[in-house]
């Protein structure tokens, strides 16, 4: 059997660390990992079942994928956090409705790239200038308020911010890397922070309390535009969005839609909801599909 090098995994095994690393294989045998779903769960039943320190240490080393992630009603909790220090190279982290019995044990994940964490009756996002890395955050279904530091993550791509109590979202304008951003369901009214993302290619939200959405004339790289379940009534920035080609205006106050007939590459458009005009319809081609 090859010898692995030593390193802070191997270390737990002969130093003081010992009887925690053995509690964390015990604990995954109390836990009944199952192996049948993702990457992650399959390693830590490897682990659970294992008795050699090398393949042990070796495997944990080799998980870049962690996803913990449970059913909102489920509150089960799959990894106990403090066991979170032996796995040093995850670089997607998904721990979405996951009780932690300390939040600052996250903070071992370094290198992440990719964060989900949904369900954590976060009110502010504080801690995230600490993942410099990442690229794809989403913090759905939150009590947060405020977004002081999100302009930080400058590598920022993806970025879900749905169901939350957000109101403004000046920090958001920093994030030139931006290509996929949902702040649907919160307590939005202006989006003119959005106005230098050139490289926003998704946007989503709906369920807001926007009521016009004059800046959005110079997003010309948009192909997916939500904006259901508000209060706009004037969609005349629109007409400059040339590759647009899905397209949900629900719900809205929305009367004229004659802007709309030069977008040439649309072929989904949503607009039930709204007090339209009889005769608008007429004026898009028969392949364009309209809600």
């Amino acid at each position: 059997m090859q010898i692995l090098k030593r390193n802070i995994l191997i270390d737990a095994f002969y130093g003081d660390a010992e009887m925690e690393f053995a509690n964390l294989i015990e604990y995954l045998k109390l836990e009944n990992i199952s192996p049948e779903h993702d990457f992650s769960k399959k390693s830590l039943y490897r682990i659970a079942r294992s008795k050699d320190i090398n393949i042990v240490a070796s495997t944990l080393e080799q998980i870049k994928f962690l996803d913990l992630s449970a059913f909102p009603e489920a509150k089960v909790q799959v990894l106990e956090s403090s066991f979170f220090k032996f796995l040093p190279n995850v670089v997607e982290l998904n721990i979405d409705y996951q009780p932690l019995s300390n939040s600052d044990d996250i903070y071992i994940f370094s290198k992440l790239k990719k964060l989900s964490m949904k369900g954590f009756n976060l009110v502010n996002i504080s801690f995230l200038p600490s993942f410099i890395n990442l690229e794809e955050v989403v913090l759905d279904d939150n009590k947060i308020i405020i977004l002081h530091g999100l302009e930080n993550l400058i590598n920022l791509k993806k970025l879900s911010l749905k169901k939350n109590k957000i109101r403004k979202i000046d920090e958001i304008c920093e994030l030139k890397n931006l290509q996929e951003l949902n702040i649907s369901e919160n307590d939005i009214s202006d989006l003119g922070s959005l106005k230098n993302l050139a490289q926003l290619k998704k946007l989503s939200a709906n369920k807001n309390m926007l009521d016009n959405i004059d800046s959005f004339d110079s997003l010309k790289n948009l192909i997916q535009l939500e904006l259901a379940e508000n209060q706009i009534h004037s969609i005349e920035p629109l007409q400059f969005l040339i590759n647009l080609t899905k397209l949900d205006l629900r719900k809205n106050r929305i009367k004229n839609i004659k802007c709309l007939k030069d977008l040439r590459n649309l072929f989904e458009l949503s607009l039930s909801g709204n007090p339209l005009y009889d005769d608008d319809l007429d004026i898009f081609p028969r392949s364009l599909r309209i809600d």
